[in-house]
């Protein structure tokens, strides 16, 4: 009895370390190095202001989950939530203004979110309050296999436009720099 025992005892732990030696090859087969998120980081710099950064994950765009997560607002919420909403920082060393809303100075969570009807919006965020910026999106554009940001000038001296693509996706929002807009001094010696 006592031998019965202790065979199936040794079988379960057999059963038990193959078991967990197939998890481990499937994990390992599922890793793909080519779509693991790369770190990245875009920046602008204004003299006598600071500095506006961020780093961010490039996270590989998966058109099939994409598909669902605009079919499935459960699927939609829990991604954004947990994925997509903490893909890096942001650095805001001067206020910014984008889509009407002020973006204090300070450091900000940064993320995106992907919304009903292929909207995205873009998402900074502190333990006090989240800010989210709509982005103007076009989707006839060549693919890209990865997000990625990139902050431009524009032909006014006070208004940038970040731009953030990931699949057929451009989304874009002018960023404003109120410390960089037309402003009087007042004369000399008043």
């Amino acid at each position: 009895m006592k031998r019965i025992l202790r065979d199936n005892c040794v079988a379960s732990a057999l059963t038990a370390a193959i078991l967990i030696f197939c998890c481990a090859v499937l994990l390992l087969q599922a890793h793909d190095p080519r779509t693991t998120a790369k770190t990245f980081s875009h920046s602008l710099d204004i003299e006598g202001a600071g500095q506006f950064g961020l780093t961010y994950k490039a996270m590989h765009f998966n058109e099939p989950v994409y598909k669902r997560m605009q079919t499935e607002e459960a699927l939609r919420d829990r991604i954004n939530a947990n994925v997509w909403n903490a893909i890096g920082k942001a650095d805001v060393g001067f206020e910014i203004a984008a889509a009407d809303q002020a973006i204090p100075k300070g450091k900000y969570g940064f993320g995106l979110n992907i919304e009903p009807n292929e909207g995205f919006t873009v998402v900074f965020k502190t333990s006090e309050k989240t800010i989210k910026v709509p982005l103007h999106v076009t989707k006839e554009n060549p693919d890209v296999a990865y997000l990625t940001f990139a902050i431009f000038p524009t032909d006014k001296p006070d208004t940038f436009v970040l731009e953030g693509r990931c699949g057929k996706y451009r989304g874009t929002a002018d960023l404003k720099v109120p410390y960089l807009a037309e402003h009087t001094h007042p004369a000399a010696g008043k």
